[in-house]
């Protein structure tokens, strides 16, 4: 998987969030309230900084794979 570059990150990851909040009590939908909560909205501290590459939130590495399927590449 190529690396992300910051501004793609945090596309993908309102993406995720936005998808999360039609869901209740799930617990993607926590692990993106404990990400905001504790990183106070700054992308560097989110899980997403985890990893080089922007790679460490598995919720944006999901939602990237099945948009990825879907265009065929």
């Amino acid at each position: 998987m190529e690396d992300l570059t910051r501004e793609e990150a945090e596309s993908l990851c309102s993406r995720v969030r936005e998808q999360n909040q039609a869901k209740l009590f799930t617990p993607e939908r926590m692990q993106c309230w404990r990400c905001l909560r504790s990183s106070d909205d700054d992308p560097d501290r989110k899980y997403m900084a985890g990893k080089p590459g922007y790679l460490g939130c598995s919720l944006m590495n999901k939602l990237r794979m099945r948009m990825e399927r879907a265009r065929g590449t």
